[in-house]
């Protein structure tokens, strides 16, 4: 199981499909609860882990698809990068700001 190439992997791959059913659950989840609610800071923190897996695995389709194979390592990296950039963000901001959630509601407001 290779999580930089994680397009080839099955066992990623499989998991990829059903963090489909996650973000379906975990995005209405954060939106209706209120932001400084326990239900509000697990989806948050959820939220902020499957989302970038989720990405990380469909950008990596991507690369397989449409880079060629030459540029392909430098690309997964570039993705990976992306990847842990994302998530420590989303991290962050679900720990010690607002959560996902209330960010959002607040950009939403503004």
């Amino acid at each position: 199981m290779s999580f930089f190439n994680a397009d080839a992997s099955r066992s990623l791959y499989k998991l990829y499909h059903k963090s489909h059913f996650a973000l379906a659950g975990l995005v209405p989840v954060t939106a209706a609860a209120p932001s400084d609610s326990f239900p509000a800071k697990l989806s948050d923190v959820a939220l902020a882990v499957v989302l970038p897996f989720h990405s990380h695995v469909s950008l990596n389709s991507v690369v397989t698809d449409y880079v060629p194979k030459a540029a392909q390592p430098l690309a997964r990296s570039g993705v990976l990068g992306v990847t842990a950039v994302t998530f420590l963000g989303l991290m962050k901001l679900s720990l010690m700001g607002d959560g996902i959630g209330g960010t959002v509601k607040k950009l939403w407001k503004a």
